[in-house]
This record gives structure tokens, sequence and C-alpha cells, in this order.
């Protein structure tokens, strides 16, 4: 009885250990860092530190001078001062190009520019095999009363529908059940 009690008063004391771990918040002031990649900016002042002088610029009579900041050479130039494009550069981007001969409705593609050119990807879903119309009961079956699943495979749709067209599911196909899935899935060839 005393080691149940005392795993029970351990599990608790962790418990609650665990819980108050949880809660501590954060330091005051502490910035979190910046993403991987990106440069890390300066830390802000310390409020209070420094007590503005009299005068500051931007207070009423004192107007904010200029800055005269050399330009960062990582950051891009402003809007007015970039250069203008090069000469015979496409003003707009260009429209993309029609779809190749033969796509298919449903399919989807795009355009984009590379550093080493223009690239376009075409999706669409694969084409759908060619089945003709369903073979004979006999020929399927090999002569037998039922169809496997082994020997619906001769025949890709069948075997593809091989649960649907099984309606009593006991794992074989009958000259009935076959007779309703062709009426029914339309591959009679009509």
């Amino acid at each position: 009885m005393k080691k149940q009690v005392r795993a029970a008063t351990l599990g608790v004391s962790l418990l609650l250990a665990g819980a108050a771990f949880a809660q501590v918040p954060p330091p005051p002031n502490q910035v979190p860092p910046p993403p991987p990649g990106e440069a890390t900016p300066p830390p802000p002042p310390p409020p209070g530190d420094v007590p503005p002088p009299p005068g500051q610029p931007g207070q009423a009579g004192n107007p904010i001078p200029p800055t005269t900041q050399a330009p960062d050479p990582n950051m891009p130039p402003p809007a007015n001062q970039a250069p203008p494009p090069p000469p015979g550069a496409p003003a707009a981007p260009m429209p993309p190009p029609p779809p190749p001969a033969g796509a298919e409705a449903g399919s989807s593609g795009a355009t984009m520019q590379t550093p080493q050119g223009q690239v376009t990807v075409n999706s669409a879903p694969a084409p759908a095999k060619p089945a003709g119309p369903a073979p004979d009961f006999a020929t399927l079956s090999g002569g037998k009363g039922s169809i496997t699943p082994e020997q619906a495979s001769a025949y890709p749709l069948l075997a593809n529908d091989f649960q649907y067209a099984d309606s009593n599911r006991d794992g074989r196909i009958s000259k009935a059940e076959y007779a309703k899935w062709v009426a029914h899935s339309g591959a009679s060839g009509q």
C-alpha cells in the first residue's frame, strides 16, 4: 500500500511540476529570433535610458532635417530611382502559349519564367485505354461456371469492377452476375 501511495505522490508531483514549468512566461523585452535566412535586426534601444534632448527635431518649431544615410547595398533602389528596363524587353508578361494540338478537355497547364528560360508544365488525366466489347462469359471463365479475380484480369474493365460485379460477394462472378454487369456498365460494346 505504501508503494502505491508513493507512486501516486510522485506522479502528482511530476504532473504539478510540469504544469508549473509550462506556465512560466517568457522574460519581458525578449525579441523572438528572425526566421532562418534573414538578417538579425539591431535590438531596439531600451526605453528611458537616453532622455530626449531639448528641441528635438520633429517637435513644434523644429522641422525634421533630411537624412543623409548611405544607401544599403542589399536593398533595391526606390521605384522612382530604379533603372529603366533594357531595350527590347517586354513591357508586360507574355501570355501563355496556346495548348498543344490534341489537348484534352480537363487538362491544365502553367507557364513560368525561370533563370534558364520559359518553362511550360501541362497536366491532364491519363487517356482511357480502349477496352473494346466485353468478351463472352465462356471465354473469361475458361468454360467453368464462374469467373475468378485472376480470370477477370484478362478484361481490365471487369477486373476494375470485380467487387461491384460480384453482387453476392462470394469471390466469383456467376453468369447471371456477369450479364447484369455487362448491361449496367456499358461494356457491351454498343
